[in-house]
């Protein structure tokens, strides 16, 4: 287990979230600029597909976090739509990968990310990111120097 999830563990804040299943649904109606927002403060990158939105996130020993949003190819997304997070193992041999769906590490990262939604302006129009350390404003690209550069993150 990682470091930082042992010491919220002893908390007790993942042991709450144990058993709970690693798909959620929106908890409410958003735009998409107002999810992608979410996503990136959490240090993803995002991509978009015709009837998904779709974000990963590098971990260490070649996994990474993989989120999929169905968005039902709208413009605001209606509460209720499903968020999938899994971990991908990267440095399978074969021409497939493989994935977990569960663990401690999930749960606490799904909390995280319904946080971050929850946290966002559901009708932001604009496809810019608000930094939640410094409160400036970014497009995607310039929000990762930014962080990169001023927070070392």
């Amino acid at each position: 287990m990682p470091a930082r999830l042992l010491a919220r563990v002893r908390e007790g804040l993942v042991r709450q979230l144990k058993g709970t299943p690693m798909k959620a649904s929106l908890p409410r109606r958003m735009t998409l600029p107002a999810i992608e927002a979410a996503v990136l403060t959490l240090g993803y990158r995002v991509k978009r597909e015709p009837f998904d939105v779709v974000a990963f996130r590098a971990l260490y020993n070649g996994k990474r976090f993989h989120m999929r949003l169905e968005t039902h190819g709208l413009e605001r997304v209606p509460k209720g739509s499903e968020i999938d997070l899994h971990v991908d193992f990267m440095r399978d041999v074969t021409a497939f990968h493989g994935s977990k769906a569960e663990s401690d590490e999930i749960a606490f990262e799904m909390a995280q990310l319904l946080g971050a939604l929850k946290a966002q302006d559901p009708e932001r129009s604009r496809p810019r990111v608000r930094c939640p350390e410094c409160g400036k404003e970014f497009g995607q690209e310039a929000f990762r120097a930014h962080r990169m550069v001023v927070h070392g993150r």
